[in-house]
């Protein structure tokens, strides 16, 4: 936003927002990639296949330590 636009737009009480940089942008899609995998690993539960529950978690494991490893 320029300058008059935002005060134009906090004046008349609209809510200014940020855009999330690259590395937010990256951090949400990681979030939502976790939120996925636990929620598979919670319909596996459900349905009994432990198995199944075995191999998810350790991919979420996986995907953690590679992210975890960026961050060195």
């Amino acid at each position: 936003l320029t300058k008059s636009e935002y005060i134009r737009n906090t004046a008349l009480g609209y809510v200014v927002s940020s855009k999330l940089s690259p590395d937010e942008i990256e951090v949400y899609k990681l979030l939502n990639k976790y939120a996925d995998n636990f929620r598979r690993i919670s319909n596996l539960f459900k349905l009994g296949d432990t198995t199944g529950v075995k191999t998810a978690s350790l991919e979420t494991a996986s995907l953690i330590r590679e992210h975890l490893n960026k961050l060195k």
